[in-house]
């Protein structure tokens, strides 16, 4: 749509009546002549007055177009026009997406400095009227003016975080709606097929792709030290490999400051290293590949707790529980004693259930208030459920529970829950679950995770060690209730206990409560990351449907095309011009022919 600088000039457009006005007013009647002798001079006079007419119109016309495109030059209009080289006042947001592949070196140079570049280039269009946000792998839009993100840009580095470019837009296209100026969103990314996703952005959008081929890559995608804690006698991790190199690497694990040991692994052949004379505490292992084309994900750590197999008393008489305590104890992973009590209320760390006399109920609760337990046993709730998902355990049935109630303000100590409700917790060392271990209350008994779970329950929970955890940078993981604050060489932060944390960089953190380790969370890049592989251009038109898909190098010639406008004014002098010298012409012909 045309606009004008100065639109109250269009008035001027009034003064285009004067020609027809002057015209109207000198108009005049030929005389007529009715003598038959001068016939021939009545034909000449009336072929002479033909002439006339078509030469007053011409310059009717020409005067009326003359004074239009001068009224029109001086109202400053423009058009709509891609390519153009200035732009009215635009809201424009970027992506740049430095997400971990983004330190891929192609041909000796990073993806990162080229997307750089790129967006460098769209900066340098901007004007003090745009409005301009940068959005880079952590979602976060960050407005401000042209010096301002140029400087962000000029100090970026590829971040840990992974960025979903269909949730980026989504994003970009929400704050374009807020602003009344011509919006469009400029993505600039290496498009890595896994990092795209579906997205429908109503505002205009123009997709910048690199020019080179990414490199092939192999990364470390999984660390997995196996059950924890790991025993004197040591331990196995299992490591497993990610890309498309296709190559056979050399792999390198080292607990702590210790010397590595090494194998040799592939993608889709886990590689095993056993470790053995670990003293107990806890340990950092870290894991590293031969150098490639993207260091990031040449790394990965873990954390893993060497200790003694846990003293366990359990009652030969409870079937199930026996039976599985029989297991561990073959593997080394238990031995009979009197450190964790399972079933009832012992000195030390217990696992408590509901006992088979609900006569005793009234007596284990006031066991519990005197131990300083925060929960006690309630109702029986016969209403069947499912377990909510959690890292300690998979969803299970529950066809009977006690309803678990707490004693103490606030309900902290909450490991797992059923429909919201809690169904184990734990306070001060013991350890409450709203079910019996038994295949009438439910399915856990007989489910294949029975085994690992007990392991879990009594040689991490009932000790204090209640989660080890494992995330990549920016993803949200709900630490466990006591915990206050999470350490990183050294460094602590503090966080609330039961809430959502989300880790800025890789590493292996420690979580402790009051200054007493609980648990570790792994933070290590998104193994999708590892894939290079980019989305082909028919994929993006699909998913998005682009304005326009073009390579980094022309970013900045096709920015700011829903702003970009022609100025007519210039040729609309000109047009001014011409009109001028024509009617110049022909009110100069005309006066030669009279």
């Amino acid at each position: 749509m045309i606009s004008f600088l100065h639109p109250w000039l269009l008035f001027g457009l009034a003064a285009a009546a004067i020609p027809i006005i002057l015209h109207l007013i000198a108009r005049r009647r030929p005389p007529t002549v009715v003598f038959p002798a001068i016939q021939y001079l009545v034909d000449t006079t009336r072929q002479h007055h033909r002439r006339l007419k078509l030469q007053n119109l011409l310059l009717l016309l020409l005067r009326t177009a003359l004074i239009i495109a001068l009224v029109l030059a001086a109202a400053g209009p423009s058009v709509p026009v891609a390519g153009a080289p200035g732009h009215v006042p635009s809201a424009l947001v970027i992506i740049l997406d430095n997400s971990a592949s983004s330190g891929a070196v192609t041909d000796g140079v990073p993806v990162v400095d080229r997307l750089r570049d790129a967006v460098r280039g769209v900066l340098a269009k901007a004007s003090p009227d745009d409005a301009l946000w940068v959005m880079l792998a952590d979602g976060i839009a960050r407005r401000g003016d042209r010096a301002t993100l140029t400087a962000l840009v000029e100090e970026l580095q590829p971040s840990d975080v992974r960025l979903d470019l269909g949730d980026a837009l989504a994003v970009a296209d929400d704050i374009l709606t807020t602003d009344s100026r011509p919006g469009e969103i400029v993505l600039v990314s290496d498009l890595q097929a896994s990092a795209v996703s579906d997205a429908e952005p109503l505002a205009p959008l123009v997709v910048a792709r690199p020019e080179v081929t990414p490199p092939r890559n192999s990364g470390v995608a999984r660390l997995d030290p196996g059950p924890q804690p790991w025993l004197p006698e040591g331990g196995r991790v299992t490591l497993a490999l990610v890309g498309d190199s296709g190559r056979t690497v050399s792999v390198a694990v080292r607990p702590g400051e210790r010397p590595p040991q090494q194998a040799l692994a592939t993608v889709g052949a886990p590689a095993q290293i056993r470790f053995a004379g670990l003293p107990d505490g806890w340990w950092p292992l870290t894991a590293t590949l031969d150098a490639d084309e993207l260091r990031v994900d040449d790394t990965h750590v873990a954390a893993i707790r060497v200790a003694p197999a846990a003293d366990v008393l359990w009652d030969p008489l409870d079937r199930h529980v026996a039976a599985a305590f029989d297991v561990l104890a073959s593997a080394g992973r238990v031995a009979r004693g009197n450190g964790v009590t399972i079933g009832s209320l012992g000195r030390g760390p217990s696992v408590v259930y509901p006992p088979a006399d609900p006569a005793q109920l009234g007596a284990l609760n006031r066991a519990l208030d005197r131990r300083g337990v925060g929960w006690r046993f309630g109702v029986n709730v016969s209403v069947e459920g499912v377990t909510d998902s959690a890292p300690l355990l998979a969803p299970v049935a529950v066809y009977r529970r006690l309803r678990l109630e707490a004693t103490q303000s606030g309900r902290t100590g909450v490991l797992l829950t059923l429909g919201g409700e809690p169904w184990m917790v734990r306070s001060e060392g013991v350890v409450l679950v709203g079910s019996r271990f038994d295949p009438e209350w439910t399915e856990l008994p007989v489910s294949a995770g029975f085994v690992p779970f007990l392991d879990v329950l009594v040689n991490q929970i009932a000790q204090g060690d209640l989660a080890q955890l494992s995330s990549a940078p920016g993803d949200p993981v709900q630490l466990p209730d006591r915990v206050s604050e999470v350490v990183l060489d050294g460094r602590a932060w503090p966080v609330e206990g039961g809430a959502m944390y989300r880790a800025p960089a890789v590493g292996a953190y420690y979580l402790a409560a009051q200054r007493d380790t609980v648990g570790t969370l792994a933070v290590n890049v998104d193994p999708r990351e590892s894939m290079l592989q980019r989305a082909s251009d028919r994929q993006i038109r699909n998913l998005w449907r682009p304005e326009r898909l073009v390579p980094l190098s022309e970013t900045a010639s096709v920015a700011f095309a829903a702003g970009a406008r022609s100025d007519l004014r210039g040729a609309l002098l000109w047009l001014a011009l011409l009109l001028g010298f024509a009617e110049v012409a022909v009110a100069s012909a005309g006066r030669r022919a009279k």
